[in-house]
Parts: structure tokens; sequence; C-alpha cells
């Protein structure tokens, strides 16, 4: 178990750097502004402050210890932040497939009954690994060249109507929260599951069972 959270921590630490890449739009500012080189990061008050973040950017709190920012340009910098929204929101779709895959897998016939989301991806059928490849592909290709200017992640899909009136700052950071949690949680159901053979839930429930 403690070598399991060491692990896991390691990765929180690692996925937190995605704080940096990212252009806020409420402002008539383009792109970021390089920071005074003395200042300090808010996040790390004894590290500087990355040179490219000065508070601009969306839930910036000058964390980039990887250096991601380090000598780029606004578009650069976009670009980032698209990677960090589609990969918040794949990752998000996967956690809730993990869950997913685990509640209903007793219910399911074979080759569709295997609770542990890692082994399903040996035993379900060729074609059905291609086909979500095939549909991933699909959708990066048709909105890859979506109309600009535009916020980093939209990419015109709001079935619910919930930018009907603008894009809300407070759903992009919510968006973004929960991108970089689901990130980490991905990460750490891998390790979860790697570590000792069981389905997140399973495994979970026998941790805390007395």
């Amino acid at each position: 178990m403690f070598k399991t959270a060491a692990v896991v921590l390691g990765l929180a630490a690692s996925a937190s750097a995605f704080s940096a890449p990212a252009l806020r739009a409420r402002t008539a500012r383009q792109g970021p502004v390089m920071a005074d080189v003395e200042e300090v990061s808010a996040a790390i008050p004894f590290v500087k402050k990355p040179k490219n973040l000065n508070g601009e950017l969306l839930l910036d709190i000058g964390f980039d210890p990887v250096g991601f920012t380090n000598n780029k340009s606004p578009e650069q910098i976009r670009i980032l932040r698209e990677a960090e929204i589609k990969h918040g929101r794949v990752c998000m779709l996967a956690v809730t497939g993990f869950i997913v895959q685990e509640l209903v897998a007793p219910y399911q016939k074979a080759p569709f009954n295997e609770p542990n989301p890692i082994n399903a991806l040996v035993t379900a059928p060729w074609f059905g690994i291609v086909q979500i490849i095939l549909v991933a592909g699909i959708l990066e290709n048709a909105t890859k060249n979506y109309p600009n200017p535009r916020l980093p992640g939209d990419i015109g899909f709001d079935p619910l109507g919930l930018s009907k009136d603008g894009i809300k700052e407070e759903y992009a950071v919510a968006e973004l929260k929960h991108g970089r949690l689901a990130m980490i949680a991905v990460l750490a159901f891998y390790v979860q599951i790697a570590q000792c053979g069981k389905p997140v839930l399973q495994h979970t429930f026998e941790i805390f069972s007395p």
C-alpha cells in the first residue's frame, strides 16, 4: 500500500505541471507577457515564477516545474492548452469507463464480461478496439480546423446549451480542474490495478472493509 501511495503521489505532482498552458480570453492582451524573473511562484514560494506566466492565464498559479511554457510563443501555449483540455476530457471519460466497466461486467456475456478494464483491452474483440481508434481519429480530424479565433477547447459542441450566453469562466475553470483530477485518477487507477490485479472498486472496498 505504501509503495502504491508513493507512486500515486509522484504522479499527482507530475500532473500538476499542467497548470501552465493556457491563454485567457477575458482580456484584450494577446498571449502571455514575460514576468519579472525575480518574482517568486505563488505555488512554490521558494522557486522563481516561470517567465511566461504572469497571472493572465486561466488557473495560472505560477507552477510549471517541467518548463512547458519556457521559450514558447503565444500560439504554442494555446496549442498546449488545447492538448491539456483534450487529455482532460479523454481522462474524464476514461474514469467513467473504469467504473462502469466494473459495474456492468457481471451482467454481460463473454467477451464483454471482464471487470478489469486493463484486461478488457485484451479480451475485447479486435474490431472493437479499431472502432474506438477510428472514431477518435475522425473526431480529431473534424475539429482540428475549427474556426479561429476561439477559446482553446471550443469545438462548437454544446448539446446542453451551457455556453449559449457565452462561455462562463467558472465553467471553464471547472472543466480544467475536473480534467486535471481525471488525469491523475486514470494514472492512479492504472497503478492500483497493476499492483493488485483487481478492479478499482473491488480493491478499494477491500481496503476499507473491516
